[in-house]
């Protein structure tokens, strides 16, 4: 049954009609607007040690263009490491050298999950499973299938601002022959000759080498003192062939079986007769527990899945492995051989400041944060034949003294103080150009810089706030004006120069554009320039 409407009743459904309607249009009657809620302000700060204030100052700067409240800060390293591991920090500065042309030692480290270098705490399952996959195949086309896939999920996934690889770059004397800079950042001093003179004086870049026992470190500069005391299995060409050193030859007989013939007459500084049981007391100390002082090396991880290595005869080393490891010929480039009985008889603590080798040049002398002294043995048995000259050294002393400061190394080059300069700054290697008395020379480097994110604390737990600020950089820039054109874009945190690097994946454009409309959809107040 249909009831009529009554009138009353008409008339209020009218009036809450209209109170709707003045609730949503406001006084003038028209559709009120209601405001956008306000975006969240981006406030970041950029840590960085100070040789790349400039940059990080830079990159501050261009952020700011965009409405993002940025500032660098300067860090001593040790004490920034220390706050980005305990997850206090924000995002860094970051770079990350490579010493076996090969993932393995940058993207493993940098990007499996709870590995040491990981300081950005980025964690994919899938990624760790492909790089596992990667070092362990034996088919060097897998093996660069599997790089290429994890580098399109770590160009999606952005754990990192991905900025460039620079170029190394140092400068000598022309009076010095034989030099020319490395590709793994060796300073190979049995190869050089010094006109008029029988020391050279090396300046290095850093305030410190960390110690004089091959088995206790991770550091270049370090190894680049180190391998000019103590020689290994095998070493490398400039441009990173792997020929025999102390081993005569090397067998293969399966993927996880490397044999090795040590050479006869090899002695070390002291007069041992180096055979076998270094070889074995060498990896020893490294591979065991404990190993060397009651603390575990530093060095272990670089052998990957070595298992064992075993005594066959006084001159034959079998090295055993888990399974296969496609670098391992790579690894021990960097596994210089100690005398056994020596460390046996001083200990680990002497031995490193006492250090014996079987390498071209005797320890005399030094301090690690100053300068450290060299002098030449007598009795060498010459490197590695395919790389000449062979033979003792043709100079009497190297000194390797710590010059952290640039302008300090190249006011000493020009002085004669030093005769070779090492990590040089673009800008003070072109000012050396015209130098007649000094040559520069560089080699494409192996070394990722960029900006690590802390991953686990917003805003860096969202992808778009990190995919956005890889567009919002412009590293051209940067490359063009602080370092002088020297240097490389990357597309991810491979290297160029080293095995697998995808050459297909583009790096991430200069886009301000795309970088607002990331940050806006995260949430932030950010805007376009003059807009």
């Amino acid at each position: 049954m249909t009831y009529p409407r009554s009138p009353k009743r008409s008339l209020y459904v009218v009036l809450a009609l209209v109170l709707v309607l003045v609730s949503v249009t406001g006084i003038s009657g028209c559709a009120k607007e209601e405001p956008e809620p306000a975006g969240k302000t981006l406030s970041l700060v950029i840590d960085c040690e100070a040789n790349r204030k400039d940059e990080a100052e830079a990159i501050a700067s261009q952020l700011r263009q965009i409405g993002i409240q940025a500032e660098a800060r300067t860090w001593e390293w040790s004490a920034m490491k220390a706050e980005f591991m305990a997850g206090n920090r924000q995002l860094y500065m970051t770079d990350w050298g490579s010493s076996y042309f090969d993932p393995f030692d940058l993207a493993i480290p940098k990007l499996v999950t709870g590995e040491r270098g990981n300081y950005s705490f980025y964690s994919n399952p899938e990624v760790d499973d492909l790089l596992s996959q990667a070092t362990s195949a034996t088919d060097d086309e897998t093996r660069k299938a599997l790089y290429h896939e994890v580098q399109e999920i770590i160009y999606n996934d952005a754990p990192w601002v991905f900025g460039y690889c620079l170029e190394e770059i140092a400068a000598a004397s022309t009076k010095v022959g034989g030099w020319r800079v490395s590709m793994d950042s060796r300073i190979n001093l049995h190869d050089v000759t010094l006109e008029g003179g029988d020391t050279i004086t090396v300046g290095l870049g850093i305030d410190k080498i960390i110690t004089m026992d091959p088995g206790n470190y991770r550091d270049r500069d370090t190894e680049t003192v180190i391998r000019n005391v103590f020689d290994a299995l095998v070493t490398r060409t400039w441009d990173g062939e792997v020929i025999p050193e102390i081993a005569e030859s090397w067998e293969i007989p399966d993927p996880t079986t490397y044999v090795f013939k040590i050479r006869e007459g090899i002695t070390f500084h002291n007069g041992e007769v180096l055979d076998a049981d270094d070889v074995v007391f060498t990896f020893e100390r490294v591979l065991q527990e404990n190993g060397i002082g009651g603390q575990t090396s530093p060095r272990r991880g670089l052998l990957g899945p070595v298992a064992s290595v075993t005594k066959v005869d006084p001159y034959t080393v079998e090295f055993a492995l888990e399974n296969p490891f496609p670098v391992f010929l790579q690894a021990l480039c960097h596994f210089q051989i100690v005398p056994k009985d020596y460390v046996t008889e001083v200990g680990d603590a002497e031995f490193a400041e006492k250090p014996v080798g079987a390498g071209p040049f005797k320890f005399k002398e030094g301090r690690l944060n100053d300068q450290v002294v060299l002098t030449r043995f007598e009795g060498y048995y010459g490197g590695a034949p395919d790389l000449p000259p062979v033979g003792p050294a043709a100079i009497d002393t190297v000194v390797f003294r710590m010059m952290p400061d640039p302008a300090t190394r190249v006011a000493a080059l020009k002085a004669g103080e030093i005769h070779i300069a090492d990590k040089l700054p673009p800008d003070m290697a072109d000012s050396l150009k015209d130098d007649p008395g000094i040559k520069v020379d560089s080699v494409p480097g192996t070394r990722t810089y960029g900006i690590e994110f802390c991953l686990t604390k917003p805003p860096f737990d969202d992808v778009r706030v990190r995919q956005a600020l890889n567009y919002a950089i412009d590293w051209d820039a940067i490359i063009a004006t602080i370092y002088g054109g020297r240097a490389v874009r990357l597309s991810t945190a491979f290297i160029p120069s080293g095995f697998g690097y995808h050459h297909d994946l583009k790096p991430y454009e200069y886009n301000q554009a795309k970088a607002v409309e990331l940050l806006k959809e995260a949430g932030f107040d950010v805007s376009l320039p003059n807009q």
